[in-house]
């Protein structure tokens, strides 16, 4: 009787040792996933930034080049 109450006060302790290095590691995992949650928030503002500045950078060399254009005509029209 004696040892099964010792294989069982084992494996109770193995169990309560394995529940505090999960609650633990959980604990990291939740501070990590949040440190995470962070960095993709603030690089999605980060790539919508981008965006808009690359459209905006796309629309000023599409009416440059619309000026340029309409300019060339004008030269082909003069010299015709």
């Amino acid at each position: 009787m004696n040892d099964k109450l010792e294989q069982l006060t084992h494996k109770i302790e193995t169990v309560c040792s394995l529940v505090e290095s999960l609650r633990k590691e959980n604990s990291e995992l939740k501070e990590a996933n949040e440190r995470y949650r962070t960095e993709l928030e603030s690089l999605k503002k980060e790539h919508e930034e981008l965006q808009l500045k690359n459209a905006d950078q796309s629309e000023a060399v599409r009416s440059r080049l619309s000026t340029v254009l309409n300019r060339l005509d004008e030269l082909e029209s003069m010299a015709s």
